[in-house]
């Protein structure tokens, strides 16, 4: 295993951490994940990009928006937002206890 790789600074935007460990966020159903590195998460989101070029294509005016995540209607498979939000959820309950 190679330890110590770069990653894209394309991806550094994708990819998530959480305390379940790293996700690659996609546009396809599901996020890749979790990973225990965000190496390894790289590589899944390169992988995945070779695999999907050209099937979904990307909305230029996309990256210059805000999204807000919605996890009560979110219709993902292993979405990682929804992790996120779930995880910050529980530790702001536990906090207020």
């Amino acid at each position: 295993m190679r330890t110590g790789t770069s990653i894209p600074s394309e991806h550094r935007g994708r990819l998530l951490h959480t305390i379940y460990g790293w996700y690659a966020l996609t546009r396809e159903q599901a996020d890749l994940g979790p990973f225990d590195t965000a190496e390894k998460a790289s590589r899944a989101l390169t992988r995945h990009i070779h695999i999907y070029r050209g099937l979904n294509n990307r909305n230029p005016d996309d990256q210059a928006r805000m999204h807000l995540h919605d996890t009560e209607h979110c219709q993902r498979n292993n979405c990682a937002l929804c992790v996120e939000a779930k995880v910050a959820q529980h530790s702001m309950m536990l906090v207020a206890v």
